[in-house]
């Protein structure tokens, strides 16, 4: 049985690897958008999970040559919702379906299930870990992904239903 140490590596090393995954998946498919609110949403998100890939690779060295390890709590206690703060503005855009169809949708779902699997992820592993401090680190990381979650739940619910409402031949 590894011991808490080696284990606690192997999450952040997990961790880091999924948020440089999501970064690369939102980067790409901001180009697959229409819809200028949708593209500038997933280059945002792009942004934000790459400053958290940068973030756990700091903290894993940081982890790894420490003894006596210490979350930085600087950028934990950044608050991501500001991140997105141009979503209520930009919802002013005349956007339609004409603009951004059922693609747009298919990619919206996958976005929102990746941002439930990541927090999902990340409450499992602190529920896993004893040190308190990769805990901390990892609850604030969920907390995040619960924030990119429901942003896209929002915005795929809303796309949705003005999709069914459009008359057949749209």
């Amino acid at each position: 049985m590894e011991d808490q140490r080696t284990k606690c590596l192997r999450i952040l090393q997990f961790a880091r690897q999924m948020e440089l995954d999501g970064y690369n998946f939102f980067k790409e498919k901001a180009e697959a958008f229409r819809s200028a609110t949708t593209k500038e949403l997933f280059l945002r998100l792009s942004e934000a999970e790459y400053e958290h890939y940068k973030y756990i690779e700091q903290e894993i060295k940081n982890y790894a040559n420490s003894d006596d390890y210490k979350v930085n709590t600087e950028f934990l206690n950044r608050d991501e919702s500001s991140i997105f703060e141009f979503r209520q503005q930009s919802e002013n855009i005349d956007t339609t379906l004409v603009e951004s169809d059922v693609p747009d949708l298919t990619i919206l779902r996958m976005a929102y299930l990746i941002e439930r699997d990541f927090k999902e992820f990340y409450q499992e592993s602190a529920e896993e870990v004893e040190d308190p401090e990769i805990k901390k680190l990892l609850n604030k990381l969920a907390a995040w992904e619960d924030g990119h979650e429901k942003l896209f739940k929002a915005e795929y619910d809303r796309m949705k239903k003005e999709y069914l409402t459009l008359p057949w031949g749209g």
